[in-house]
């Protein structure tokens, strides 16, 4: 079975071979741009699916290419189910969960599994917790034993709690001496509140860490590492049989339970533009967001405004980072993004600035954004972005590790199973008036916020003067100073 980076080459050797002959010819007007061959459809190998006695959801997809394996356990609970109250829990619990387990210190998982050259990771994100290995199969006995024992069994080691929570404290205060840093955090508090998961720092603050236990972990772990709560991807060099009879025998005491169903609350939608500044006195940048609380990734819109982004600020030739980078020499790069989360994640523009452009950046950015908004994008600038988004799709799926994070993304936010196979063809199927539409409904600059990270000394009474918005004075945590 060829990979799908081989079957894309070929096809891609063949294009241009075709496209060889025909200019070779005397009847081609050369005068005239090729038309655009139809995005190639690919052929990804089936999803294989089951569900263990426990109700773990495995799936797996063979890969027999090379004798390895890639294990990506999904959870379905990030920092997003942390307590409003103390923010830090679940990436606390995936950092600690591997530091020991009834029969396991950190150190003998670690060297368990460097003595057979895997590889082991846990972690989490706004929107799950994983577990994720990679091995080869003559050593998957040795690696699964590690692996399952690290789900079922941690201990949360109060010893290695301490070091871990040391070293957060450590780097929160770090951090706040680190202008790019407190404009990510204050940008979040600003648009999300302290009343929602996403305003928080997903670290936890120094309040809450000092408060953390490793009760609260456990809690947690237990409430939410549950397999009825939780998918096995498998991508590699086994079969669906034999790989499940191992997991299930590994597995039998790991049980299931009711999960609290999670309700994130809508954010607050900005309703005018307002501008936040927070002093750094000294800094040789301003540090500047701009954006507001915009789209899930459960979005219909996603493929028009990820191509609309791409242009906008989204690659290195983008206008944003043309403008401001090349054209002005205001930043070493500027960009913009859609956050796609489970619930409403931000649009940001962002960029550090030279601290005496700071009010002229401020003014491409918007100009560009509304630029975008108002003409939205040409012929030229729209094939240019599919071209690059179909160029790039094939390196996703080159190693297991690699395709078993694309099929994550499908369980964690519910994506249609064959997502991948239609990927693109639905990028191909953008056009124009699709970029305009999503342009117009979602860059509306008027009601976005900006927050800006600075020499207040400098820059305070020229961003002022440009009468954006009513100005705010906050701290480094985005809260109104008195």
């Amino acid at each position: 079975m060829k990979t799908l980076f081989e079957t894309l080459m070929i096809g891609m050797l063949l294009t241009s071979v075709l496209t060889t002959n025909a200019f070779s010819g005397g009847d081609v007007d050369r005068t005239k741009r090729p038309m655009p061959k139809p995005a190639p459809k690919v052929a990804l190998p089936d999803i294989q699916k089951t569900t263990l006695k426990n109700g773990l959801k495995v799936w797996l997809v063979e890969h027999h290419e090379l004798p390895t394996v890639a294990f990506n356990l999904v959870v379905q609970a990030g920092s997003d189910h942390d307590p409003i109250t103390q923010p830090g829990i679940a990436s606390m619990t995936a950092d600690v969960i591997d530091e020991g387990t009834k029969t396991r210190d950190a150190l003998k998982i670690s060297e368990e599994i460097e003595s057979i050259g895997a590889t082991f990771s846990t972690g989490s994100s706004w929107d799950g917790s994983f577990i994720t290995m990679g091995t080869l199969t003559k050593h998957i006995d040795k690696a699964l034993s590690v692996f399952t024992d690290v789900l079922t069994h941690p201990t949360f080691p109060e010893k290695d709690f301490e070091r871990l929570r040391k070293q957060r404290l450590t780097t929160l205060l770090q951090q706040r001496d680190q202008p790019p840093v407190i404009a990510n955090n204050a940008y979040s508090h600003i648009l999300y509140g302290s009343n929602h998961p996403y305003g928080n720092n997903p670290s936890g603050t120094e309040f809450a860490l000092k408060a953390m236990t490793t009760a609260d972990l456990v809690k947690f772990y237990e409430t939410y590492y549950r397999p009825n709560n939780a998918t096995l991807i498998i991508v590699g060099d086994v079969k669906l049989n034999d790989i499940t009879a191992k997991i299930e025998a590994a597995l039998a005491d790991w049980k299931q339970a009711n999960v609290p169903t999670l309700s994130l609350p809508e954010p607050s939608p900005v309703e005018k533009m307002q501008v936040y500044l927070i002093d750094k006195s000294g800094a040789p940048q301003s540090e500047v967001r701009i954006g507001y609380p915009a789209l899930a990734r459960s979005t219909p819109d996603y493929f028009p405004v990820v191509v609309m982004n791409r242009m906008l600020g989204g690659q290195f030739t983008s206008r944003i980072n043309l403008n401001l980078r090349e054209r002005h020499g205001y930043t070493y790069g500027a960009r913009s993004g859609f956050s796609f989360q489970k619930g409403p994640g931000p649009f940001t523009a962002q960029g550090g600035i030279v601290t005496e452009k700071t009010d002229s950046a401020l003014h491409e950015f918007l100009s560009e954004i509304d630029l975008m908004r108002e003409k939205g994008m040409s012929a030229d600038e729209l094939e240019y972005v599919k071209k690059g988004l179909i160029g790039n799709f094939a390196l996703t799926f080159e190693t297991p590790a690699q395709i078993a994070g694309a099929l994550q993304n499908i369980v964690l936010y519910g994506l249609p199973e064959n997502y991948y196979q239609q990927y693109l063809q639905n990028i191909d199927a953008v056009s124009l008036g699709d970029v305009d539409r999503v342009a117009k409904k979602y860059l509306d600059t008027s009601k976005m916020a900006i927050v800006i990270v600075g020499d207040l000394a400098k820059i305070k009474e020229s961003v002022s003067g440009m009468k954006l918005g009513p100005v705010a004075l906050c701290d480094v945590d985005g809260k109104p100073l008195p």
